[in-house]
């Protein structure tokens, strides 16, 4: 446990939450500057002033408040994430790991614990599933599965009812309504087709994205980035709340017009534009030169030719452009269109997820002013699909960590929360150890990652590394996992 063990000086907990002006910290500390380790730093009113030998820096000042951590490091951050979702996600039944038998079981539980015409919402379901079984098990209920990847969801007979969706009911743009051969919806709805039924759910509220920020604070984390999904309006709650962590921001490329970037206040900024050019690997959107199974390549949804003009627009405006690219034929067409958008980028482009990749485009990534997100946690549950879907040669085009930390572009990871609960840990585990040996990247490399790398990302150079001058964001560790944490002149613990 982070400690204060001289007692003249103040105690963690009533430093929880308090203004700390002059805290030295003493650990081990990686600064990814240079020196690139120190013993021991001072920080003043939320800014890093020194670092230097522990005796050093008692010497020079011997009023601060002294904490003694294992290990000091730049603030944890979360590349990649959706907060206010992962704020509801919160609330929501957790369905991770069971099977669907299991599922209907916990559902059943849970229908009888509410009042009937209540909406039953869960996350993490596996696999594709039709309504029949959720049909017989749940009658007075509407439901809505999401899928892990939340680019899916199952729905019940009651669910389609209330959002009006029936036999003559058309796929709407970028989405897919699956359908028995008669032609009646089968309850499984892909992409742009989930929100027919989403939008008819309790509506969510500034109650549900500060629930997910602050989940993120007690973690550990000091910055997320919070990647567009939201609808516009939860710009307005955030710019009205003191944030935990420090935000980047984008926004939905359908709206991006009405919206100006920059700087809010000293804890966030608006900066990207999010589009979509393609689904999810668990839900088969994912748009891959492979078929899958099923002979299908999967969706493809935002066209090129408006993501390189939007794009163009957008940064023309002081925008950077994030762009979601999952499947192989993604990430090649979305490879293009930065080439020819490279000239105008004033802030790293960003590729998210970037997840398969063939051999032939790897030589295109460097030299692109490229920023590289991912969620290396998401293979455990991509891993068996991707096995079952190609085999070798799909495992080899899969998480190619190394191959893309040797383009020399910035690496940042993130969770994709709420796809998966946003814990570093799982994202070492994942990185360290992937689909295949020779992409593994070593515990200090996904540190940078989620520290260095995704400030980078951000295009925050004076964040994720510990030098004089810097924002003193910082994460404490003790055995491997974050304890307490420096954030704006507070000291935290977890």
């Amino acid at each position: 446990m982070v400690s204060l063990p001289d007692p003249v000086h103040h105690t963690l907990p009533f430093l929880e939450g308090e203004e700390s002006p002059g805290l030295l910290l003493i650990g081990q500390t990686r600064t990814w500057h240079i020196p690139p380790e120190v013993g021991a730093l001072y920080a003043e009113r939320g800014e890093i002033r020194e670092l230097g030998a522990p005796e050093e820096l008692k010497a020079r000042h011997p009023g601060a408040r002294r904490i003694y951590a294992e290990r000091i490091t730049p603030g944890l951050a979360d590349a990649h994430t959706h907060p206010l979702f992962w704020g509801a996600a919160l609330e929501e039944l957790d369905l991770t790991g069971l099977s669907f038998e299991a599922i209907l079981e916990r559902l059943s539980q849970e229908a009888s614990r509410r009042p009937p015409g209540s909406w039953i919402v869960g996350r993490g379901m596996m696999g594709v599933y039709d309504r029949r079984a959720l049909d017989e098990r749940i009658k007075e209920h509407p439901v809505l599965l999401w899928s892990r990847d939340h680019h899916a969801a199952l729905v019940n007979q009651r669910a389609l009812e209330q959002a009006g969706i029936g036999q003559g009911t058309p796929d709407p743009p970028r989405g897919r309504i699956s359908r028995w051969a008669s032609g009646e919806p089968d309850g499984y709805v892909q992409e742009a087709a989930v929100e027919l039924v989403a939008s008819h759910l309790p509506p969510l509220g500034p109650s549900q994205l500060a629930r997910g920020l602050s989940d993120f604070a007690r973690r550990g984390y000091t910055a997320i980035h919070a990647l567009g999904f939201e609808p516009l309006e939860t710009l307005a709650w955030a710019e009205a709340m003191e944030l935990p962590v420090r935000v980047w921001w984008a926004v939905p490329a359908q709206g991006w017009r009405s919206v100006e970037a920059g700087w809010r206040n000293s804890r966030l900024e608006v900066r990207g534009v999010k589009f979509f050019a393609d689904g999810a690997l668990g839900s088969r959107t994912a748009w891959m030169h492979r078929p899958y199974p099923d002979g299908s390549l999967g969706l493809p949804l935002d066209a090129g030719p408006w993501i390189r003009h939007e794009g163009e627009a957008a940064l023309e405006r002081g925008f950077t452009l994030a762009v979601h690219a999952i499947g192989t034929r993604a990430v090649e067409e979305v490879l293009g269109i930065f080439a020819e958008l490279a000239p105008q980028a004033r802030r790293p482009l960003r590729i998210e997820h970037v997840q398969h990749v063939r051999d032939e485009d790897l030589p295109r990534f460097a030299g692109l002013p490229l920023a590289l997100s991912m969620q290396p946690l998401h293979l455990e549950g991509d891993a068996p699909w991707i096995r079952a879907f190609w085999g070798e040669a799909g495992l080899k085009e899969a998480y190619r960590f190394r191959d893309l930390w040797s383009t020399g572009l910035p690496l940042a990871f993130g969770s994709d929360a709420p796809v998966a609960a946003p814990e570093w840990a799982r994202n070492l585990a994942c990185a360290t150890h992937p689909l295949l040996a020779d992409q593994a990247l070593s515990p200090e490399e996904v540190l940078w990652a989620h520290t260095r790398g995704a400030a980078l990302a951000a295009g925050w150079s004076e964040y994720g590394h510990i030098a004089p001058g810097a924002p003193a964001d910082l994460t404490l560790w003790e055995e491997g996992r974050p304890v307490a944490r420096v954030f704006a002149g507070h000291l935290e613990a977890l």
